[in-house]
Order: structure tokens, then C-alpha cells, then sequence
């Protein structure tokens, strides 16, 4: 079976920048593929980004995905990716994820942010 997971870290959200390198070397730590995506980047004169009545995904966001077959793997990975930038704050940081992934992630925020 394998293992889908998409955190959406919005601006603020991770306690440093997200850099690719710290996550090739997670991913060839725990046998995972993982990407990182950079989406939007859209914001006003003020300083703010209209989000309303915006899909999600063109909302102001990096987005890491995981994917794996074994749990163990996608468990481990999930543990130094919140343990490096934290786990995303908001309701929708798992949106796009598989279930199995999931429920995995929700698993490993509650063990190590405790917020979900």
C-alpha cells in the first residue's frame, strides 16, 4: 500500500525556511520521495494576499509532499520534517493527502505538536 502526504505550510507557519537539501537528505534517510513545492507568492499593496473565494491551491504556500510504502518510513520522515520547520498550523495542512497518509500524519502531529 503506499503512503500519500501533503503539508501545506502557509506564510509564518515553519520555524525556519524549508530548504530542499534538508529534505533529500530526509527523504534518502527514510526511503521516501519527497517534493517541495512553492505556490503563490501573490500579495497586495498592504502587504496581505486575498485568499477569499480563492481555490486552495492558488493561496501562498509551500507544499511538501511525502510518498512512501511502508509506515514506518512515512512515519519516521513525518517525525524530522515537524521536528526541522514543525507541523503545519491550519485545518487544511493535510488537504490532498491520501487517507492511510493521513491518518498517519494526524498520528504523528498529535505525538509531537499535540495541536491536532
Amino acid at each position: 500500500m503506499g503512503y500519500l502526504v501533503k503539508l501545506r505550510y502557509y506564510p509564518g507557519d515553519p520555524l525556519r525556511e524549508i530548504r530542499q537539501a534538508d529534505l533529500a537528505k530526509i527523504a534518502q534517510e527514510c526511503g521516501l520521495a519527497i517534493t517541495l513545492e512553492a505556490v503563490g507568492q501573490e500579495q497586495t499593496a498592504e502587504g496581505y494576499e486575498k485568499t477569499l473565494d480563492r481555490p486552495l491551491e492558488e493561496i501562498t504556500q509551500t507544499v511538501i509532499t511525502l510518498q512512501g510504502d511502508e509506515e514506518p518510513a512515512l512515519h519516521k520522515g513525518l517525525r524530522q520534517v515537524f521536528a526541522a520547520y514543525r507541523a503545519p498550523r491550519t485545518v487544511f495542512a493535510l488537504m490532498g493527502s491520501d487517507p492511510a497518509g493521513m491518518a498517519i500524519a494526524r498520528e504523528t502531529i498529535e505525538e509531537m505538536d499535540g495541536w491536532w
